[in-house]
Order: structure tokens, then C-alpha cells, then sequence
């Protein structure tokens, strides 16, 4: 793949700069990344659906990108346990669906990227700490058997209806308030989160797909009360939003 040449070559130039591969630190991609969520994703509205807006150009032409790729691929996540590991994990998915976003600048979807045999989640692969992952490695095989479905409001499919990018890097000594925070956040977008209707309530279909990590119906439900504000006792699901997979630009 196109993206796994230009990260080996990267990779190979920083060998021959330096004559070493020095191993970096787990956290080290840390500093970049946090700058560039700063600066590129700002609150915004398109389609109807206000949403934190990534400006994928911008991204894209800041050395930071390249800095903070390198040092994640570099990163050894084998070494980190509990909350670092997640927050790694939760922050590589959404870093690298941003790298796959930038050398595909023409896009109107992430879904314009896939084929009939992969979706792009499948199709695309980087080198982390020496293994091979995919995005769908990542959610599939290490996120969701963390069993915690807050983590279904923290990664980000560069999509309209994905709940949105935050402009910080999670972190370990934070993680729970910044999971929490993203869950009551996206619960109150109510173009794509959460609506309350007379008969029941709206919710995005993320809530539907995944409906097995929040204990089925009943637990997405407990869910959505736990985090939502004025959801009436014994509500019940309603309906689901039309998901919008336009892309989270400006």
C-alpha cells in the first residue's frame, strides 16, 4: 500500500540520518498529535449536524503529522498496561485514520475507500511497535475486548455521524473523565447522538451495531440514561439516525 511506503521510507531516512533506531517512548507521538488536534479541529456545521470539523488540507501540510506517525510507529504499546494501553489504542485509531484521510485528499467518504472484498477498515495497514494492524485490528481485536463501551464515543471514523474528534489526546492520567465527557457529549448532539421524542427516543446507530458491548437494549438503554440529560424513566428506542459518512471537513 501507498501509505505503508511512505512510512518505510520515513522510516528508512531516519536510519540513515542517525545510523540507529533508537526506541522511543510509548508517549513520545504524544506532543505533535496534541498540537494538531488544537489547531485542526474546531467546532463547526455541515449537513445539518453540528460536529467538531477537521481540517484534513491543514493537517496534512504540518511536519507535525510525520512526527507524531513516526513516533507512534516507533512506540512499543506491548510495554503499557491498563489505562495507558487503552488510551494508546484509542488515540492510534484515530491518528491513523487521519493519515489514511490526508493521502486521500480527494475523498468526499472514508467509505469511498473500500472495495467490494475490504471495507477500508480492512483494506489498509500500518507497522506498530513491528506488528502489522489494520483500523478494524485495532477496534475488533483490542478495543472492544476492553469492555467498556464508552470507547464507541472516542474513536472517530472521519464521518459526520461519528461522535466527535477531540481537540486533545487522550491520556492515561485522565482517561475516565475524558471518556465520560466524549459520552455525554456525543448523547447531546441531537442530529446524531440522541433524540427525545414523545414515543420514545433517537439514536445514532452506533448504538445498534455495537448494542452487544452496552449489554444489548437494555444496556444501551441504561446507557443513554446514565449519560443523557432528559431522558424519561422507562424510555424506549424509538428509532435510529441515518448515518451520514460524509466526511468530518469543513
Amino acid at each position: 500500500m501507498k501509505i505503508r511506503l511512505i512510512t518505510f521510507l520515513t522510516l528508512l531516512l531516519g536510519l540513515f540520518l542517525t545510523g540507529t533506531a533508537p526506541a522511543l517512548a510509548s508517549d513520545d507521538y504524544l506532543t505533535p498529535y496534541d498540537g494538531l488536534l488544537a489547531q485542526y479541529v474546531k467546532p463547526g456545521n455541515k449537513d445539518g449536524i453540528n460536529a467538531a470539523l477537521v481540517d484534513y488540507r491543514g493537517w496534512a501540510r504540518d511536519p507535525r503529522h510525520l512526527q507524531a506517525m513516526v513516533s507512534l510507529q516507533k512506540a512499543n504499546p506491548e510495554t503499557l498496561i491498563s489505562r495507558e494501553e487503552k488510551a494508546f489504542w484509542i488515540n492510534a485509531y484515530n491518528l491513523l485514520t487521519i493519515d489514511l484521510i490526508i493521502h486521500h485528499p480527494d475523498i468526499a467518504s472514508i467509505k469511498d475507500l473500500g472495495n467490494l472484498l475490504q471495507s477500508p477498515w480492512k483494506a489498509y495497514d500500518w507497522k506498530i511497535g513491528g506488528h502489522t494492524y489494520t483500523l478494524d485490528d485495532i477496534e475488533q481485536r483490542i478495543l472492544r475486548k476492553r469492555n467498556d463501551p464508552r470507547i464507541h464515543m472516542a474513536i472517530v471514523c472521519a464521518s459526520l455521524s461519528c461522535p466527535d474528534l477531540r481537540n486533545e489526546a487522550y491520556r492515561a492520567d485522565k482517561l475516565d473523565a475524558q471518556l465520560d465527557d466524549q459520552a455525554r457529549r456525543f448523547l447531546s448532539n441531537p442530529a446524531k447522538g440522541l433524540k427525545v421524542m414523545p414515543s420514545g427516543v433517537i439514536l445514532s446507530p452506533i448504538l445498534k451495531w455495537y448494542a452487544e458491548d452496552f449489554g444489548d437494549e437494555k444496556g444501551v438503554l441504561a446507557f443513554v440514561a446514565h449519560y443523557a440529560v432528559g431522558v424519561p424513566t422507562g424510555a424506549t428506542i424509538d428509532d435510529y439516525f441515518t448515518y451520514n459518512w460524509n466526511l468530518n471537513r469543513p
